[in-house]
C-alpha cells in the first residue's frame, strides 16, 4: 500500500539525521487498523538543540517518497507539516521533544535505537464519567439554543448547532458502546453501533440540514431517550434527566 511505502522511503531518509532519536507512528496504522484511505501520522523525536535544524530539512525529507503538490504548517502537538502527495495520500509529520512528547493514542515504533519509547504508556482514549456527564448535559442545553436559531428562522446556525449537537451525541454513543475508545467521537463510530441504531443515526444526521430541521433534532432525541436504559444506575441518578426532558420536549412542539 502507498501508506507503508511512504512510510519506508521517508523514515529511511530521517534515520540519517543525527539529531532524531526516535520514530514511530500513531493514528490507525499504527493500530493496524488502516485502510488505502487512511491519513499517515509520522512522528519524528528530535534532540532539543537539534530542532531548528530538522524542521529546515522536513520538506526534503517528504519527497524522498514522491512529490508534494500541497503542503502547511500546523502546530497541533508539536511543529507538524500537513503533506499531500501527487497520489493523494495526507502525511502529517510530527516533530516532538522528550519534553513535549504526548502520551496519547497507541504507537508503532519504527526507530529507537537508545530506548527512549521504551516506558511509553498509553494515555486511555476513554472519557471519564464526570466527562461524560458534562457531555451529555452539553447536549441538553444545545437543544435549547437550537430552539431559539428555529424559532427566529436561523436555519443555517440551527444546522450547525444539530451538527454540534450530533458530535455531543457521538461521544455518549462511543462511552457507551465502546468506552475505552470514547475520545474518538465519530469517527469509525459506525463499527461499535448495531444496523438500527447506525441507520437511526445516519437518517438523523441527513434531516438536520437547514431543509428538513427539525426532523434531525426530533431523531437525536429519540437516540438519547433509547441508550439511556443502557446506563449504569449509578451513572444516570448523576444526570439531570429533568432538564434534558424539559429541553427535547421543547423541540418535540417544533414538529
Amino acid at each position: 500500500m502507498k501508506q507503508l511505502e511512504a512510510i519506508e522511503k521517508v523514515s529511511k531518509a530521517i534515520k540519517k539525521d543525527s539529531g532524531v532519536k526516535a520514530i514511530f507512528l500513531k493514528g490507525s496504522i499504527a493500530r493496524d487498523d488502516f485502510d488505502e484511505y487512511s491519513d499517515v501520522d509520522f512522528y519524528c523525536l528530535v534532540d532539543d538543540d537539534k530542532l531548528e535544524e530538522f524542521l529546515n530539512k522536513r520538506i526534503d525529507y517528504l519527497e524522498q517518497y514522491r512529490p508534494l503538490i500541497y503542503w502547511s504548517e500546523a502546530n497541533f502537538v508539536g511543529p507538524q507539516i500537513v503533506a499531500v502527495y501527487d497520489n493523494g495520500l495526507h502525511f502529517d509529520l510530527y516533530t516532538v521533544t522528550l519534553e513535549t512528547l504526548q502520551k496519547t493514542d497507541q504507537i508503532k515504533v519504527l526507530y529507537d535505537p537508545c530506548g527512549l519509547l521504551s516506558d511509553y504508556r498509553q494515555v486511555p482514549l476513554a472519557i471519564s464519567e464526570d466527562d461524560f456527564i458534562k457531555v451529555f448535559h452539553s447536549f441538553s442545553f444545545s437543544l435549547l439554543e437550537f430552539e431559539a436559531a428555529y424559532c427566529r428562522e436561523d436555519l443555517l446556525w440551527a444546522s450547525r448547532l444539530a451538527s454540534h449537537l450530533s458530535g455531543d451525541l457521538a461521544i455518549i454513543l462511543r462511552y457507551i458502546f465502546d468506552k475505552n475508545n470514547s475520545r474518538l467521537g465519530f469517527k469509525r463510530l459506525y463499527k461499535s453501533l448495531d444496523s438500527s441504531l447506525y441507520n437511526k443515526l445516519l437518517k438523523a444526521m441527513d434531516l438536520s440540514g437547514p431543509s428538513h430541521l427539525p426532523k434531525g433534532l426530533v431523531l437525536l432525541i429519540e437516540i438519547v431517550n433509547e441508550i439511556l436504559g443502557m446506563l449504569a444506575d449509578e451513572t444516570l441518578s448523576k444526570l439531570n434527566t429533568e432538564f434534558f426532558k424539559f429541553t427535547s420536549a421543547r423541540i418535540n412542539r417544533l414538529k
